[in-house]
């Protein structure tokens, strides 16, 4: 009997993660949707989606359902308590994505972000049922854009789709990899708002490509808070 024709068509592919060779199966749910699978199986056994218990604040892969440490000292100081809603991520931070996040933030590979795509936006909407969010990207000072010639939260918040705002002026100061946990969560605020920033009463998102400590997002939620958002969450790529 013959095989049928999504089991016999077959196509070589290269991953772009890793640059494997490897042979894809095309059926006919890939053809009709254009949704080829770039990636080979052992790049997409790297990708840890967060599942399962998760911190119901930051969206923390753990194994309960209880508030995290990082965001109980949150909630602790007077400044930032009730500024956040909540974040999510859409995969956990490991040593592969260490590498992928090196590649398309630092060293400019931009074509990494189009293979999470699907994953964002699926993340996105299980997520939030916000009925009018705002995107609001976590923004680059002026010499950190200049260098990188991409916002890397830009490009996340474009694949999402949506009303996106830019309403935040980051403060130059050094990198946030660069610096200790303590130093983080202790420092002074990021950011400083837009002369013009049509914000009142909006539900805002903030978009970023990683969520460590949370000082970022906190930063970022006070001023748009305090400034008269409705609401202020966060969604990232990663989650360490």
């Amino acid at each position: 009997m013959r095989k049928s024709f999504a089991v016999e068509q077959r196509k070589a592919l290269i991953c772009p993660i890793c640059e494997s060779h490897f042979v894809a199966a095309f059926t006919w749910k890939s053809f009709l949707l254009l949704n080829e699978d770039r990636l080979c199986v052992a790049c997409k056994n790297h990708l840890m989606k967060i599942q399962g218990p998760t911190c119901p604040k930051c969206g923390r892969a753990q194994s309960n359902d209880q508030l995290c440490q990082d965001c109980s000292r949150w909630d602790k100081r007077r400044d930032f308590a009730e500024i956040l809603v909540m974040n999510r991520s859409v995969y956990a931070y490991n040593d592969f994505m260490k590498d992928i996040l090196a590649r398309f933030k630092f060293r400019g590979d931009t074509a990494l972000a189009d293979l999470f795509k699907k994953d964002v936006q699926s993340a996105f909407k299980r997520s939030f049922s916000i009925k009018e969010p705002v995107l609001v990207p976590i923004p680059l000072n002026k010499e950190r854009l200049k260098e990188r010639g991409f916002n890397q939260s830009m490009m996340l918040a474009s694949m999402i789709g949506g009303p996106i705002l830019e309403p935040l002026i980051k403060v130059h100061q050094s990198k946030q990899s660069k610096k200790r946990k303590n130093e983080r969560l202790h420092q002074q605020n990021l950011f400083q708002l837009r002369q013009s920033n049509p914000i009142v009463l909006k539900d805002i998102i903030l978009i970023d490509d990683i969520y460590t400590t949370g000082a970022t997002v906190y930063h970022a939620a006070k001023i748009l808070k305090d400034a008269g958002a409705k609401s202020v969450s966060s969604f990232t790529l990663i989650r360490s």
